[in-house]
């Protein structure tokens, strides 16, 4: 049995085509994140400056992509970059998942509070089912749905949540969260079972309209996936 995101397909209405077939992103997406991951490995010192040509020839790309996501890197403040210089890495830059995470802990339980009693019911439906295909041994591809479970959840808290500003920083913190599981952080089956029991809490209140409840799971499981980091990959 393999696991299909489109056998929710309220979710993937709402969340959009680059969430559903990540596959279909681009080249520039790419180069973004092997850079990043680099520099939360901590392989680049602070003040490296980044030369497109040289990062191109180390990615196996051309330089349009890279140029590109270095210019989103510096927009995002993870680079330094002045007119006509080099992108420089800024001090700290190594942290940023774990800053992100931080961020998170500030916003997001207000956000699952807000979104208590306002997420449609279809798509509250295709959340219960892709619960139920997400526990742990249910199925041979419960650990797929459990990854996906992890970030529709999350995203679709951003989605309707009522707050516009707490929606697009929970959505770009939740597209470095991808970065996470590319590295193999959050993702054995034992993080993915203690997540699923606190998914389904947080499900569980936001059908009940229960905002309050909402919070304080959101913030209990916030709170747990702190502790469970591995260094900095969050």
């Amino acid at each position: 049995m393999s696991f299909h995101p489109r056998r929710y397909p309220s979710l993937c209405e709402l969340l959009g085509e680059e969430v559903v077939a990540p596959e279909s992103r681009s080249l520039a997406d790419e180069a973004h994140d092997l850079i990043l991951l680099r520099i939360v490995r901590d392989e680049y010192p602070p003040g490296t400056e980044f030369k497109s040509t040289r990062l191109a020839e180390e990615l196996g790309m051309s330089r349009t992509p890279v140029s590109q996501a270095l210019s989103r890197l510096a927009a995002d403040g993870i680079l330094s970059q002045q007119r006509n210089q080099r992108a420089t890495l800024r001090p700290g830059a190594e942290d940023w998942l774990l800053d992100l995470h931080r961020t998170r802990q500030l916003i997001e339980p207000e956000a699952a509070r807000n979104c208590a009693g306002q997420v449609p019911e279809v798509v509250l439906s295709d959340l219960q089912l892709l619960v139920a295909d997400a526990e742990p041994d249910s199925r041979s591809d419960w650990a797929a749905a459990a990854r996906w479970l992890d970030q529709m959840l999350h995203l679709v808290i951003a989605e309707c949540c009522g707050n516009l500003s707490m929606r697009e920083i929970l959505k770009r913190c939740w597209d470095y969260k991808r970065i996470t599981y590319e590295t193999g952080g959050g993702g054995s089956d034992n993080l993915l079972r203690e997540g699923w029991l606190q998914h389904s809490a947080i499900l569980q209140a936001l059908s009940s309209g229960d905002g309050e409840a909402a919070a304080a799971r959101m913030t209990d499981h916030l709170a747990e996936a702190d502790r469970q980091r591995d260094g900095r990959i969050v």
